[in-house]
């Protein structure tokens, strides 16, 4: 795995550690790493932070992601369909929604 470092950033070849799903860092790559980063996205979009705002450097968030600890600016979230939303697509890899069920949520469909 092809490790680079620009400039406050750590990137490896699959992306951000903040928006990266934990079994990337088992070398395991598919749609639902994929599902993981758009939680992700929609997170920070809702919240306006980044996630995992609360780690230092890529290694905190490392830890937190094998830990199985979700980021703190979820505790922002006050629509809970929102929230839930989010925590769908950051389940663990084998109980991730699929792209086809996300676009049937409700937060869609309305």
């Amino acid at each position: 795995m092809m490790i680079k470092l620009y400039s406050n950033t750590f990137f490896l070849n699959e992306g951000t550690p903040e928006f990266m799903a934990p079994e990337i860092f088992d070398e395991s790559y598919g749609i639902p790493c994929d599902i993981y980063a758009f939680g992700m996205s929609v997170l920070e979009m809702v919240t306006l932070q980044t996630p995992y705002k609360e780690c230092a450097n890529p290694a905190q968030i490392y830890k937190k992601l094998i830990e199985g600890k979700k980021p703190a600016a979820l505790d922002l979230i006050k629509n809970e369909e929102v929230k839930t939303f989010i925590l769908q697509c950051l389940k663990q890899q084998k109980e991730r929604p699929t792209i086809s069920q996300l676009l049937e949520d409700k937060l869609f469909l309305s």
